[in-house]
C-alpha cells in the first residue's frame, strides 16, 4: 500500500474535522476507533479524498480507511461525500488507518483476512472428485461441481487452467480448508445487473437479447440478466404457426420492450415491433386496381386469405373467386397456391385489404348478347336446382335460369323430378338482361317445338300455346326475373 501524502493527509483530517455527527453515514461506528473494527466487517463510509491510486473513506472521527482506486470503474464518478459499501481487510497500526476493499470487489486472499462472503480470484489447477481445485495465490480451495457455474455445465473440466472469480463460502483455518463458489458470485452479479437494468428499463426501448427457452406460446429472451416473454403474436408481422419457424434457442436478436409489470416481475417483448411495419406503406404500394400474384395462406368458409408480402395479407371473398357461382372454396384454391388477383379495397389504418380473383380474369358476360339472342337455342349443364327453377351454365361463367314453369308442359312439383345437377340440356333463350346479368331459358319450348315439327309433318300446323291462368311460382312475374 502506498504511503498517504502529507498534504492529502491534512486534507482528509480537515474534511473529517468539519463533518458533523448528522453527516456520519454509519451510526454504529460513531465512536468505534479503527483498531477495534474486526477484519471482514461490512461498513458504509463516505469518500473524503481521492488520489490517482487510492480512495480515502471516513466512518467517524476515530475511524478512517483507504482502498485502491482500481476497485472502481474507470468512468465511475468519485466525488467527495459519496457513500460507499466496503469490507474491512485489516488495520494498519503504523498509519492508524483501515485497509479496505470495496464490497463485492476481488480481494487478495490470505489466511489472516480470509472470511465467508469474500470475493477472491484464483486459477483452476485440478479436477478432483465431485469438483475442482482452485489455487488462490498460494491457498488451495475446493469448488464443488454444483458451484462451478450458474448455467449447467456438462463437463466442468472446461474450466481447467482458467482464471476465475468466486466467493468464499466456508473457511476452516485449523484444517486449512476453504470452500468457494463461482455460481454464488454469478448469482449475486446477475441479481445486481437485474436490479440495475430494471431501473433503466422502460417501454419503447430496443434491447439486444438471446433466446433462452422456446414454448408453444412464445419464447423467453434474456436481455442482460432479465428474461422477458416474446409472445408468438409479437414474433412477426406475418402469421406464425410455430415459434420454431422464426426462432431457435441461442439466437441473438433485437427486441422492443412493450410492457413492464414490476409487481408481477414480468416483461413483455416484441420482435416484429422492432422491424418496420409493412402496413405503413400498403396504401402507396398497393392502390386499388393493382394486379399481382398472391399466395393463399389460409382458407375459411367466407373466403381465403392471401399474402401480398411478408406481413401483409388480403381477403379474397367467396363472391370474388370467380364470375360463376363458387360452391366450395376448396374447389378453387388450396393453401400454398399462387393465384392472380386485383386489389379492390384498401383500409391501411384498419389493416384490411380486399382482393378479387374474378376481376383478374376476363368478364364472361362480354359478348353475351351476340352469342345468345332471343329464341336461339343454347346447350349447357345444370349447375344447381332451386325451388323455383334450375340454373344452367351455357358458357364458362355464364348461367341462365329455367323457371320451373318452363321445364315441361306438364305440371312439375319439384325441379328434381325433371332434372339432375350435372345433366346436359338444351334450352331456348327467352330473354337477356346484360345489366342484371340474367338470361331466361325454357326447356319446355324446345320440347314443344320438336313436338310441333313432328305434328306438322303428320297432321298440319300445331295448336296455339295454352294461356296460363295462375301466376308463376317463386313470386316471378316474367321469365326474365329471378
Amino acid at each position: 500500500m502506498a504511503e498517504v501524502p502529507d498534504d492529502l493527509d491534512r486534507e482528509v483530517a480537515q474534511a473529517m474535522a468539519s463533518l458533523t455527527h448528522a453527516q456520519n453515514p454509519t451510526s454504529e461506528v460513531d465512536i468505534t476507533p479503527a483498531e477495534s473494527i474486526e477484519p471482514g466487517t461490512e461498513l458504509t463510509g463516505m469518500i473524503v479524498g481521492v488520489s490517482d491510486d487510492e480512495v480515502f473513506i471516513e466512518f467517524n472521527a476515530k475511524a478512517q480507511g483507504v482502498l485502491l482506486r482500481s476497485q472502481f470503474g474507470k468512468k465511475e464518478q468519485l466525488e467527495t461525500g459519496r457513500r460507499v459499501d466496503i469490507v474491512v481487510e485489516r488495520y494498519d497500526a503504523e498509519n492508524d488507518i483501515l485497509i479496505l476493499n470495496r464490497k463485492g470487489a476481488v480481494q487478495r486472499a490470505t489466511w489472516m483476512n480470509m472470511s465467508a462472503g469474500m470475493i477472491v480470484q484464483g486459477q483452476v489447477t485440478g479436477l478432483i472428485r465431485a469438483g475442482l481445485e482452485v489455487n488462490l495465490q498460494g491457498i488451495t480451495a475446493f469448488m464443488p461441481a454444483s458451484q462451478c457455474s450458474l448455467a449447467p455445465l456438462k463437463d466442468i473440466s472446461v474450466l481447467l487452467n482458467e482464471t476465475i472469480q468466486c466467493e468464499v463460502m466456508e473457511v476452516d483455518r485449523r484444517r486449512k480448508s476453504v470452500l468457494v463458489s463461482r455460481r454464488k458470485l454469478q448469482e449475486k452479479q446477475q441479481a445486481e445487473a437485474r436490479e440495475t437494468l430494471l431501473k433503466e428499463l422502460a417501454p419503447g426501448q430496443t434491447r439486444h437479447g438471446v433466446v433462452r427457452n422456446i414454448t408453444d406460446f412464445g419464447a423467453f429472451v434474456d436481455i442482460g440478466g432479465i428474461e422477458g416473454l416474446l409472445h408468438i403474436s409479437d414474433l412477426s408481422w406475418s402469421t406464425v404457426e410455430k415459434v420454431t419457424d422464426v426462432l431457435s434457442t441461442g439466437q441473438e436478436l433485437d427486441v422492443l420492450v412493450l410492457k413492464i409489470d414490476k409487481e408481477r416481475n414480468r416483461i413483455s417483448l416484441g420482435y416484429k415491433q422492432a422491424q418496420p411495419d409493412p402496413w405503413s406503406t400498403v396504401g402507396e404500394q398497393y392502390p386499388e386496381g393493382t394486379a399481382l400474384k398472391v399466395r393463399i395462406m389460409r382458407v375459411a368458409d367466407f373466403g381465403a386469405f392471401a399474402e401480398l408480402e411478408p406481413g401483409v395479407e388480403g381477403l379474397i371473398p367467396l363472391s370474388e373467386m370467380g364470375w360463376d357461382r363458387v360452391g366450395r372454396i376448396s374447389d378453387r384454391v388450396s393453401v400454398g397456391d399462387m393465384v392472380d388477383a386485383v386489389v379492390i379495397r384498401v383500409e391501411a389504418k384498419k389493416r384490411r385489404l380486399a382482393l378479387s380473383m374474378k376481376q383478374a380474369q376476363s368478364d364472361p358476360w362480354e359478348g353475351v348478347v351476340e352469342g345468345f339472342t332471343v329464341q336461339s337455342l343454347a346447350k349447357g349443364r345444370v349447375t344447381r336446382l332451386t325451388d323455383f327453377g334450375a340454373f344452367v351454365e351455357v358458357a364458362p361463367g355464364v348461367e341462365g335460369l329455367v323457371h320451373i314453369s318452363e321445364l315441361s308442359d306438364q305440371r312439375v312439383k319439384t325441379c328434381g323430378d325433371v332434372l339432375q345437377e350435372g345433366q346436359e340440356v338444351e334450352a331456348r333463350v327467352l330473354g337477356v338482361d346484360i345489366e342484371k346479368r340474367r338470361i331466361s331459358l325454357s326447356i319446355r319450348q324446345v320440347k314443344e317445338a320438336v313436338e310441333a315439327q313432328t305434328s306438322e309433318i303428320s297432321s298440319g300446323p300445331p295448336p296455339p300455346p295454352k294461356k296460363r291462368k295462375k301466376p308463376l311460382r317463386g313470386g316471378l312475374s316474367s321469365h326474365y326475373e329471378w
